[in-house]
């Protein structure tokens, strides 16, 4: 299973987790966000950090299009995760550019994927909230677990180092032959934007 580590605001720890072999590394672009990236580094850092192996994501939410593309271009980025209300002509339009993982917030409903198949390149399951995410809590995975979902997705939503039993459970499911990736974020950090490193190597190889 692949990892992605997002919310990061320092280019040692994205150097770091490269070299620990984290596939996605997250940079959001989401002002209200705690782990807002340009409070900390500037777009030209970003574009200087160039990864041995990991993909450069940036996170934007309902950003417009020229905005997302200037940022995209200007940092480096390698794909771009939306994680906000983007219709399927927003992302179509992006995903012409770059490789789009569309993002859906879980309440208690399976979420409405139609259409998107063909607009995204990846799907993106975080639990819902009114602040588009970073809650640090999960979503009840029992309500994608029986569902085909048809795109290669992440599953995201306050996962951490107890959840390495209920995702092997996951793989097993019928949406588990699509599961790409586990996103990491608030529970392996000793403050926002601030990862504890060992903490996320040793969940890593717990799960490979």
């Amino acid at each position: 299973m692949q990892t992605k580590v997002c919310g990061i605001t320092s280019i040692e720890q994205a150097q770091a987790l490269d070299l620990m072999g984290v596939d996605y590394i997250g940079f959001i672009f989401y002002a209200p966000s705690k782990r807002y990236v340009l409070n900390n580094l500037s777009l030209e850092a970003l574009a200087s950090f160039v990864p041995s192996t990991a993909k450069k994501v940036g996170v934007f939410v309902n950003e417009p299009i020229e905005t997302v593309l200037k940022i995209v271009a200007e940092a480096k980025l390698d794909m771009v995760q939306l994680h906000g209300d983007e219709d399927l002509n927003y992302c179509e339009q992006v995903k012409k550019a770059i490789p789009v993982i569309k993002v859906f917030r879980v309440g208690a409903l399976v979420p409405n994927m139609e259409g998107f198949e063909n607009a995204a390149n990846y799907f993106l399951f975080d639990t819902d909230s009114a602040l588009y995410g970073g809650t640090g809590n999960h979503f009840n995975w029992e309500i994608i677990k029986n569902h085909s979902i048809a795109l290669p997705f992440f599953l995201s939503g306050g996962i951490g180092p107890n959840d390495i039993k209920g995702l092997e459970v996951m793989k097993t499911t019928k949406a588990g032959k699509q599961l790409l990736a586990v996103d990491l974020n608030s529970q392996f950090e000793t403050a926002p934007g601030i990862k504890d490193l060992e903490k996320v190597k040793t969940f890593i190889h717990a799960i490979i």
